[in-house]
């Protein structure tokens, strides 16, 4: 700003220069000036803007398609435990397909071949690029998850991958900021539809928050008719013409789905992890002989491997933050815990929805208050609404895809305008965005990514926050609902998985969930007094192709 500011008077002062030494009078001459004809400028062509080359072609993308071949890796790391994926969309879903199977087979070495020597890659000169993986967040398994890939891409003679790790709090900023070219993630879906399969990796407003950054006009064009559609007939075709899309295209590539599993000591009660995967800590419990790992029944200490990258509602789009989040908050629409029920949670019933669909209307119940016993109000809703919507944090444009502006009609009703009917709003309305923020911690002007401690509308407050080590919750005075079983909780956090489970083991956590990985899990059932339980909601690995990343970076 400074500069522009500066080159602006510089050009009001040689104006101003121009305009006084036309009014001053002609100095007188001895002899008439002879009139010469003024020098014609040259005409200078203005600099070409050279447009940034991206890494990853069309055709490289399709030759990594075609080079993978997920029924190896499952055979090889997981012995067969996981399920291949061929598309982004599980199967059993509506409108599933397998785009991926049908136009790469299991695998297509060939195609890959002469895809990389249309490009110009050749043995002497091949396709050398980075990859990169998290080694602990996802389980023990990733780094040998990442060698295969490495392998079955180097097979081709045309391809060499260099693989590189990265601790989970700075790989996220990494992607999010479009640093890694070529990585390695996770998803659980943030509301049951295929949309929200499909959305976040390939439409131009969610991608670069999963540091996809692709854009395609006309993929964008087909996923917003096939959510909008009502017609199950015309949203099958739809999802067809999709999967063939994103299979051609490749925005990502899925890999497989995996099994998450809980484990918990003898004891603990309550334990359930439904489909929309929450977990619900304010249902736990201890048995009367149950031997807890704080000494006390008032207390649980759950670890994790996770780390927290933001818990900020407007901001946070990580699974562990969600979790924390919706613990110490509510949404508009909540979960039957365990279950994938919907029903009224900060809302006191079901919305009211236009006959056009564009319009949801939600009444609030009118005994929500924040922990610090400050009533909360529609258009605290409003400004929350605001606040994502400025501040354009990783979680926005979950939200902006659909909603086109929140009003406040009174204290208790708060109006959602759509850009379109979109039938599974209520779904997407029991998403961690929806959960009113308190200003008195997360003020309008910033995110606030590690809050010591804040007051939410939930079951629980968030008493203090050492990043790293463990959080710690306690009952909310102010919330709604029936009160916590148990009051404290204590959420541990490990560096990796093997760790985590020792400490189960020892008696050190009462649970231990995300990330526990296949083979501990596996290890624990042989051990006396822990439970281990298979969450019926299996996890997608996939990979992401930076699509924005530059050849020069």
């Amino acid at each position: 700003m400074r500069t522009k500011k500066f080159f602006v008077l510089l050009s009001v002062l040689v104006l101003a220069g121009l305009l006084l030494s036309a009014c001053q009078p002609a100095a007188e001459t001895a002899e008439p000036v002879e009139e010469t004809e003024a020098p014609v400028a040259e005409e200078t062509e203005e600099p070409e803007v050279e447009e940034p080359e991206f890494l990853w072609t069309q055709k490289l993308r399709q030759a990594v398609a075609a080079s993978i071949d997920r029924e190896v890796i499952v055979d090889r790391v997981f012995e067969g435990r996981n399920i291949p994926a061929y598309h982004m969309v599980p199967e059993g879903y509506p409108y599933a397909t397998q785009p991926f199977f049908d136009k790469y087979g299991t695998r297509d070495l060939d195609m890959a071949i002469q895809l990389l020597t249309e490009e110009g890659y050749t043995e002497d000169n091949p396709f050398v690029f980075d990859l990169w993986f998290p080694p602990e967040h996802y389980g023990t398994t990733t780094a040998d998850v990442m060698q295969v890939i490495k392998e079955q891409l180097e097979e081709t003679g045309l391809m060499v991958v260099n693989l590189n790790s990265m601790n989970w709090a700075e790989y996220v900023d990494g992607f999010v900021a479009g640093d890694l070219p070529f990585f390695m993630l996770g998803w659980f879906p943030d509301f049951a539809d295929p949309e929200n399969w499909l959305s976040p990796f390939a439409s131009c407003l969610q991608s670069p928050d999963n540091g996809v950054n692709y854009c395609n006009e006309q993929m964008d064009s087909l996923l917003q008719s096939a959510a909008a559609s009502a017609d199950p007939a015309e949203r099958e075709d739809l999802y067809q013409q999709i999967g063939e899309l994103y299979a051609e295209d490749v925005p990502t590539i899925p890999l497989f789905w995996e099994p998450e599993f809980v484990s918990y000591r003898d004891g603990v009660e309550g334990v359930i992890v439904g489909a929309p995967f929450e977990f619900n800590y304010h249902v736990l419990s201890f048995s009367d002989d149950a031997e807890t790992a704080s000494g006390s029944t008032d207390t649980i200490i759950i670890g994790t491997t996770d780390e927290v990258n933001s818990l900020d509602a407007s901001d946070a789009y990580a699974t562990h933050d969600w979790e924390i989040i919706k613990n110490t908050g509510v949404a508009l629409m909540s979960y039957v815990p365990g279950t994938s029920e919907l029903v009224p949670g900060a809302a006191a019933a079901a919305p009211e929805v236009s006959e056009d669909g564009l319009t949801y209307t939600f009444t609030l119940r009118d005994d929500l208050k924040f922990a610090d016993g400050t009533p909360v109000t529609a258009q605290n809703y409003v400004d929350s609404w605001n606040r994502l919507n400025t501040l354009e944090g990783q979680v926005s444009g979950l939200v902006q895809l659909y909603v086109e502006s929140v009003e406040a009609t009174d204290d208790l009703t708060v109006v959602y305008n759509l850009k379109d009917s979109f039938g599974f709003f209520p779904a997407l309305a029991a998403t961690a965005p929806f959960v009113v923020t308190n200003p008195a911690t997360f003020v309008a002007d910033e995110i606030v990514q590690f809050p010591e401690s804040f007051d939410g509308i939930g079951a629980y407050r968030l008493v203090s926050f050492t990043p790293g080590e463990q959080l710690v919750l306690e009952a909310n005075p102010e919330y709604f609902g029936e009160a916590p079983l148990i009051p404290n909780v204590i959420v541990r956090y490990f560096a990796d998985p093997t760790t985590m489970s020792n400490a189960i083991e020892s008696g050190a956590i009462d649970v231990a969930w995300r990330t526990l990985g296949p083979v501990e899990a596996i290890r624990l059932q042989d051990v006396e007094g822990v439970t281990v339980d298979k969450v019926e909601a299996p996890a997608l690995r996939y990979m992401v192709f930076n699509h924005t990343f530059s050849v020069s970076e």
